[in-house]
């Protein structure tokens, strides 16, 4: 982070009171975590759901800290104070004004993404695009919610001519919050399906929160959306600048054909190698061509970043551990992605025998129970050597696998500790397919820790 600014104009950014420390001083940017100060910075105090870091003010002046943005109450209570105090009256607010004031600095062609799956993976395509044509800023890790959005806008640097920043949401009004300190050139929402519903309630929900981002374009901007999806389709009459993509009627389509993609825009089509053999990164690449060229890149590019992408860590990750293909899918798991991920599976190049271990896909509220069913009855289909289930939640797929005589494929726990060596040995064998599938708080990862 470099800032480039000084006290004064931070405090007019933020509507900061400077309690203490000189006005022409320079400030280039500060830390948000106390416990990686090392001395001499500046530190912001932000208040979480289960945390408030204004309490621990105090602390960080053993740390010889330079200076605080704090709430205006927490620093007139305490007497000793390091070189500099600006006061606030909500420092995630003021964070939010900084974060709009700097991106406002700079002329670049930014994207925002937002949708309930492929988020992270059509980021990491769109950088490989753009950064065949220019540097590019982009989310720091997973930075993407009221927190992390923010303080990745603030890495902005002038010589950044694109900028790419994943939006995510657990309740209406978050993508509208966050998404205008980004201001895009251009917006793409990837797909509407079963994700954080335990917060959201309902998919028209979800539909209404992601949309809130057409709200966020900079005059002149493009939305870029998922003509294929239920929800999304209807927005192709919005009288807005749009690009839609899919396999079907579509700006961007999705050309499977000879077992060879391919895509289409404007008569002109081009041929791909992706990295992942995943079927519904199609989607995702399409969803990323439409991003580049609502900011001015051709086909050429698109082709050119798409083949020098990279997947991003866990997610549909394909390794080989003593010979067998082991896909690690466990950042995150919902009836859609989970399903996408199975398909990607049963529809490559990948050779049998099949092993599936699955975990419970969280936050899915009162849908849990019939969404881990709906899955329990679509595994009983597929031709799978073995399929390990983990998590109170999965209990009512395996329900379903026993309703279909599947019983004897089926090795059920609460949690994957239970069959974690029987998996493992599978693995170690050196044969077959083996898909690892879960949500985040289930940590699939370590099922395979030490293997590699």
């Amino acid at each position: 982070m470099d800032l480039n600014t000084d006290i004064e104009t931070l405090a007019k950014v933020i509507n900061g009171r400077v309690i203490k420390g000189s006005m022409g001083a320079p400030f280039s940017g500060f830390e948000t975590d106390s416990r990686r100060l090392k001395g001499g910075e500046f530190f912001w105090a932000l208040k979480g759901e289960t945390y408030d870091a204004n309490d621990f003010l105090e602390t960080t002046l053993a740390k010889n800290v330079k200076g605080w943005i704090a709430e205006n109450g927490k620093i007139d209570a305490l007497k000793a104070r390091p070189d500099f105090a600006i006061g606030v009256r909500n420092t995630l607010e003021a964070l939010h004004r900084l974060a709009a004031w700097h991106r406002g600095r700079f002329k670049l062609r930014l994207t925002a993404i937002t949708g309930s799956n492929g988020k992270s993976t059509t980021k990491e395509m769109i950088r490989a695009i753009f950064e065949t044509t220019g540097p590019t800023a982009a989310n720091i890790g997973n930075l993407n919610n009221h927190f992390g959005l923010p303080l990745s806008l603030l890495e902005l640097r002038g010589e950044h001519q694109f900028g790419v920043f994943e939006l995510g949401a657990s309740k209406k009004g978050d993508i509208l919050e966050i998404g205008k300190l980004a201001g895009p050139t251009a917006a793409v929402i990837t797909n509407i399906g079963p994700s954080h519903l335990q917060y959201f309630g309902s998919l028209e929900a979800v539909f209404q929160t992601k949309t809130e981002i057409i709200d966020c374009l900079e005059p002149g901007g493009t939305l870029v959306y998922n003509s294929d999806d239920e929800y999304l389709k209807s927005l192709k009459d919005r009288k807005i600048g749009k690009l839609s993509f899919g396999r079907g009627d579509a700006d961007i389509r999705v050309l499977d054909s000879d077992g060879a993609f391919k895509l289409g825009y404007k008569g002109g089509i081009i041929e791909i190698r992706l990295p992942s053999d995943a079927r519904h990164n199609h989607l995702n690449a399409a969803a990323a061509a439409g991003a580049a060229i609502a900011c001015g890149l051709d086909l050429a590019a698109v082709k050119t970043g798409l083949e020098a992408f990279t997947p991003p860590p866990m997610r549909l990750q394909t390794l080989n551990i003593k010979g067998a293909a082991v896909i690690l899918d466990a950042y995150n798991a919902n009836p859609a992605s989970t399903r996408a991920a199975l398909e990607s599976v049963f529809n490559s190049a990948f050779h049998k025998p099949f092993y599936l271990a699955l975990g419970d896909m969280k936050e899915l509220g009162r849908y849990s129970e019939s969404y881990h069913a709906e899955l329990g009855k679509y595994l009983a289909d597929l031709d799978a050597e073995r399929i390990f289930l983990a998590g109170p939640e999965m209990k009512a797929a395996a329900a379903e696998l026993e309703k279909k005589g599947k019983g004897a494929k089926l090795i059920y726990a609460e949690s994957s500790e239970a069959w974690a060596q029987d998996l493992r040995a599978a693995i170690l064998s050196g044969k077959g397919t083996f898909l690892l599938k879960a949500s985040r708080a289930m940590k699939f990862e370590k099922l395979i820790e030490g293997l590699q």
